[in-house]
């Protein structure tokens, strides 16, 4: 069977078995004892999750090695096939545990996210709805007498000594398949919870919470619950670790007590006697000192939140003003006042669910308890007489099982177990059916928004110098065949959008407009998704309400203020103050109110705004405001946008796109790229040993003899160096949209399309280059300019560090740049050129030409770099120059912004000492070998932080396929903007190696590299044209890819008519 998935008409089997390979978060129990439940916390492949658990509760339930053990408690990292997993309890603890001894019961996946039934399938699917059931443990329970049909008193399900009761106890019946949109949190506000609190949107960041405790059958208040400790005996599992940083105490040899931030209701807890005050309803709180120290908690009521506001209503009551991200408010601010984003709660004949919020060992209440315990005869609610007045009608989550509706890139629809399929990963997110996109030929770029004195916050803003992006052609994805990397599309007949800050923001006054019927089909490679079109179900969105009062528009006083507060992300506006963002949203409304749409969705309400001190303030507009805040929870492929609105009124309504004022998307950081040290694993060049390498084996030395590089003992900067000040300074002195191409796939479009890896037998041609000393002569038309030059002159203006202050340069830092520069103009390997100016040596411009068998062959890679005024003490600073026009990276180490992510480069964190900046050792040249090897490789996708553990395994082929191909076809754009805008300083080196002798065409001696990428393009094309019907050839298509999609085929002629049109302008100009 073709392991990469069925062909684009098939739709996905259901229910397909796989083998189980456990992910994080994935709800788990042990084989050996399936009461004990947990949840994965870290796997041998996610990076980030790597660190020694130095502050974790580690024990023992399976046999382990001594070795493997250690290895973990060491690094942090669980060794292939193993994974470290949190149970429900504390007093469980974590533990390491095979694979093999883990039984998988869910998988707990949000709507929005992109899923695969397996890692090699080409198709991905997104989650549309989510619906969970749980099994249910009371955590306190009156057991039940049938004989006479009379409960007992109250019991607590948990005891003393952790899980086990005494023999013979009783114990709660459990409640099964339970809907989870039958459910809430047991508490109120937790962390976490997003709330709609005075005219505000904020997030819960900390709740400080009091304790009360049921002990020898009194209530009793704790005066300070941050010393409750949690008890944990060690009868049924080993001692392994203890946290570092967790205060505790040892009772018994088998028994010890853990200070604990946070307790939950039913939870048994130790803290001293004069800790403690009964609650009497006659005499108040009173001391007993006589208690014993042990008990179980009844409540934990809020006494202060610690709240993050994100955005204002700015169609509501205005608020009081909040100078500070952060507030901190007394409960009786929040409770009654505050309406929490409750999207657990389904509207009545809604078929869509987001049933994730839970996971095994929350605790939970039912909805309407009354319903439930008609609904379910084994539930016995508790009266609050029989607890003391507290509601301990709470059960622990011990089960769960997720079943999720996916829509496929295909357009089908499929119900799916959760623990059936899988979440992908890719770095370059998958477009997918309902998704806006723009035709690249179809943008138009405008210069940046001009810079406003009046406001100055928008310089915090990355972006904030970015062109603006007039996209001409927009349309809606109806179904991908991602094989062929084609995609159907839907495009609006008179789109009017104009993408701000290179598309992280709309223009204000944007407007998609009517939806033509004609669905055409196009290449992956020739459309593209921008931040501030994305609307993905389970986004939460902030909305204009549907009624609004006149009197909250006010005057708006901003007619003369430009257009510039249009809607996006809250994760790109997020570094601006809360203020700050209070004036944008005003900007925004100001905007919105004289759109059409606007008008005719909209309701003006006229009665008069509230006294701001009357007492049914918050009451008369807290019904409006609790619908300026939504979730999405469709796109269809009309273009229509669901949304679910918050707080009291729950309910389903259909809104156009431009009614989203705001995304409150995900901020979490990505991961950083791969270091040098985790490359070399997988077989790429050492730098650190290319002293191996003849080709690359040189010996430094001064005039007089004496050596350079003067090996590992030797040290670069010695005491005389810092007498040595004599040396010289480093400074002296309109715009048509295009039609949209149709594509017609082949009758063949299931032909196989992952990667192998057979043995790499083509040669590797090289660049000609003058390997010897070079001098600061005139080149001549017919000579091979030299690997380094220094240059008269100045440098460019474009260089990135020309603004670098080169002054005050001490001498042993100028010294050790002459050094440097000499080791370059000796020893760079074929195909990196560097240059550097007489009167600024301490700037490099460096252009290294793709290594061949890559897809980076034939392409120009432009650095700039500089000596700062600590170097060599600390490593050069670099900058890449990415001209893929906002398109996504080249490489996950090569960042748009300019990053260059290397540990030798002090960029990416490393624990080996021998991968950092040696400022005895390590040099400049080592620096561009490990660009050259590690990094302008044959794999790039396996240079994500953490997959080089795929590369090893063969995993994720198809990934891996597809971002080559997506590399291989961006980087011909390279040699197109090279060749069309000449890079200061290396003029000839891209004139020599990349066009023909102007005076005889013929002349082989020169690379010709414009003409070998046409050529080497061309057939792989011919390779797709005989292979697109599937004989079996085993040929491939190029040493770095076995076969190009049609999508790629498609974008890859667009390309070549470029370059052959630029190679006859330029070559007929030469003439």
């Amino acid at each position: 069977m073709d392991p990469t998935g069925a062909s684009p008409a098939a739709a996905p089997i259901t229910g397909a078995a796989r083998a189980p390979k456990f992910e994080l978060d994935d709800a788990c129990y042990l084989k050996s004892n399936p009461s004990v439940v947990g949840a994965v916390h870290k796997t041998h492949h996610d990076i980030n999750t790597h660190e020694p658990p130095d502050d974790y509760l580690v024990v023992s339930y399976t046999a382990i090695s001594g070795d493997v053990l250690a290895g973990f408690l060491e690094t942090g990292v669980p060794p292939k096939g193993y994974v470290f997993v949190g149970f429900a309890k504390f007093s469980q603890g974590f533990s390491l545990v095979h694979e093999d001894d883990l039984e998988l019961i869910d998988r707990p996946i949000e709507i929005g996210e992109v899923v695969k039934r397996h890692p090699d399938d080409t198709m991905t699917g997104m989650v549309i709805s989510a619906s969970a059931k749980c099994t249910l443990e009371p955590i306190a329970f009156r057991p039940h007498d049938p004989s006479i049909g009379d409960f007992g008193s109250l019991e607590f399900t948990e005891q003393r000594a952790g899980n086990s009761s005494k023999e013979g106890a009783p114990r709660p019946l459990l409640l099964h398949d339970i809907p989870l949109d039958e459910l809430v949190d047991h508490e109120l506000y937790t962390e976490g919870d997003f709330i709609m609190c005075q005219q505000k949107l904020g997030i819960i960041r900390h709740v400080e919470r009091d304790a009360i405790m049921c002990v020898e059958n009194k209530p009793v208040w704790i005066v300070n619950p941050s010393v409750l400790e949690i008890p944990v005996r060690f009868e049924d599992k080993g001692l392994i670790w203890m946290p570092k940083h967790q205060p505790s105490e040892t009772w018994d040899a088998l028994e010890y007590f853990f200070e604990y931030d946070y307790v939950c209701a039913g939870q048994c807890v130790r803290t001293p006697a004069k800790n403690m005050r009964v609650i009497d309803s006659v005499h108040g709180l009173t001391a007993d000192f006589d208690l014993e120290p042990f008990g179980h908690v009844l409540a934990t009521p809020p006494t202060e939140f610690e709240i993050e506001w994100v955005a204002p209503n700015v169609f509501g009551m205005p608020a009081t003003n909040v100078h500070q991200d952060m507030e901190r408010l007394r409960a009786s601010a929040v409770l009654g006042k505050a309406q929490k984003c409750d999207f657990g709660l389904v509207p009545t004949g809604s078929a869509v669910k987001s049933d994730t919020w839970i996971k095994i060992g929350d605790r939970v209440r039912f909805r309407r308890p009354a319903e439930a315990a008609q609904k379910y005869p084994s539930y016995h609610p508790i009266p609050t007489a029989e607890s003391f007045g507290y509601d301990l009608n709470v059960f622990r989550v011990t089960s769960s099982m997720t079943e999720l509706t996916v829509r496929w890139q295909d357009g089908s629809i499929t119900t799916e177990n959760s623990i059936s399929v899988r979440r992908f990963y890719g770095f370059n997110d998958d477009v997918a059916v309902g998704e806006l996109v723009v035709l690249k030929d179809g943008i138009e770029e405008l210069p940046p928004l001009e810079s406003n004195p009046r406001f100055p916050f928008f310089q915090s803003l990355t972006g904030h110098m970015k062109e603006t992006l007039r996209a001409r052609t927009v349309g809606v994805v109806q179904a991908v065949d991602s094989r062929e990397q084609i995609a159907s599309v839907r495009w609006y007949k008179q789109p009017d959008v104009d993408l701000l800050h290179g598309g992280q923001l709309l223009r204000p006054g944007s407007c998609l407009g009517e939806l033509d019927e004609t669905v055409s089909q196009v290449s992956l490679y020739e459309i593209s998704t921008h931040a501030c079109l994305s609307r993905v179900p389970g986004d939460l969105v902030l909305l204009p309400p549907s009624t609004v009062p006149r009197a909250t528009l006010g005057t708006l006083q901003f007619q003369d203020e430009p257009r510039i507060a249009g809607s996006g992300n809250f994760s790109y506006l997020s570094p601006i103050e809360f203020v700050h963002r209070c004036y944008y949203f005003e900007l925004m409304k100001k905007d919105m109110v004289n759109t059409e749409w606007f008008k005719s969705t909209t309701t003006i309400d006229d009665s008069p705004l509230p006294s701001r001190y009357s007492f049914h303030q918050d009451g008369n507009f807290n019904r409006a405001s609790g619908s300026f805040v939504a979730q999405i929870v469709s796109t269809d492929t009309s273009g229509v946008i669901t949304v679910r609105l918050a707080g009291s009124e729950c309910r389903d309504i259909c809104i156009p796109f431009e009614k989203i004022m705001m995304v409150i998307d995900d901020t979490e950081v990505l991961p950083p790229p791969l270091s040098p040290a985790e490359l070399l694993q997988m077989g790429a060049l050492n730098p650190w040993d290319m002293q191996n390498d003849p080709s690359l084996q040189a010996t430094y030395e001064y005039e007089g003899g004496e050596r350079l590089d003067e090996g590992e003992e030797d040290e670069w900067l010695t005491e005389d160096d810092a007498d040595d000040m004599n040396d010289a300074p480093l400074v002296q002195g309109d715009h048509i949209a295009p039609d949209v191409a149709e594509i017609r796939l082949p009758d063949h479009a299931d032909v196989e399309m992952s990667e192998v890896d057979p043995d790499d037998t083509e040669d590797r041609d090289t660049v000609a280059q003058d390997r010897e000393t070079p001098d600061a002569s005139p080149l001549t038309p017919s000579a091979s300019p030299p690997g380094f030059l220094m240059l008269e002159g100045l440098p460019p203006s474009d260089h990135h560090f020309i603004s670098e202050d080169a002054t005050g340069a001490s001498g042993p830092r100028i010294k050790r740049i002459r050094k440097e520069l000499q080791i370059l103009g000796t020893s760079l390997p074929p195909g990196i050129f560097v240059r550097t100016w007489e009167s600024r040596m301490d700037l490099l411009r460096i252009l290294i030409i793709g290594p061949q068998g890559t897809p980076y062959e034939y392409t120009p890679i432009l650095i700039d770099l500089h000596f700062s005024p600590d170097f060599p003490h600390k490593p050069p600073a670099t900058f890449f120059h990415s001209w893929t026009n906002g398109q996504g990276r080249i490489n996950p180490n090569l960042y748009e912004n300019g990053k260059i992510c290397l540990s030798i480069l002090g960029t990416w964190p490393t624990q080996n000492p021998e991968e950092q900046w040696s400022p005895s050792k390590s040099t400049v040249l080592q620096v561009l070998v490990s660009i050259m090897g590690l990094v302008l490789v044959k794999d790039p996708f396996y240079n994500e932080a953490g997959y080089e553990a795929f590369a090893a395994e063969g995993d994720r082929r198809v990934e891996s396929t597809q971002y080559t191909e997506r590399t291989f076809l961006m980087t011909r754009k390279f040699i197109k903007h090279a060749l069309e805008h000449p890079i200061p300083g290396l003029e000839d080196v891209l004139t020599w190696n990349y066009l023909p002798n102007p005076a005889d065409s013929s002349d082989g001696s020169r690379p010709w590299l414009l003409r070998r990428a046409i050529e080497a393009a061309l057939r792989m094309i011919e390779h797709y044209n005989n292979n697109s019907g599937g004989d079996g050839d085993d040929s491939r298509a190029s040493a770095f890819v076995s076969r190009l999609s049609l999508g790629a085929v498609v974008m890859l002629r667009k390309h070549i008519t470029d370059l052959e049109k630029m190679e006859a302008s330029l070559t007929s100009q030469a003439c």
